[in-house]
């Protein structure tokens, strides 16, 4: 049961560097971890939530975080899977 409830759009202003993914990414991936669409996002510290939204002002392009990618601790420095939607 329950009821529908539209939700309403909320964006937040973050930086971040998208880059494709390499080798050594592959290397640690779980098999069918990756597609033709995917991609890694690093952003300095700001914390996305796996399944989340992410709009690309820049390419126009529409990401959605598939899963968090280990980067240490010794810095603020956070990295993603993500894979494109486009438009």
């Amino acid at each position: 049961g329950g009821q529908y409830v539209p939700g309403e759009e909320r964006r937040e202003t973050f930086r971040g560097i998208i880059m494709p993914i390499g080798h050594k990414d592959l290397v640690r991936a779980e098999i069918g971890t990756f597609t033709q669409y995917s991609q890694k996002i690093y952003t300095n510290g700001y914390a996305l939530k796996v399944g989340g939204k992410i709009y690309d002002p820049a390419s126009g392009m529409h990401y959605t975080v598939k899963q968090e990618l280990g980067y240490g601790s010794l810095h603020p420095m956070k990295r993603y899977l993500i894979e494109a939607k486009g438009e």
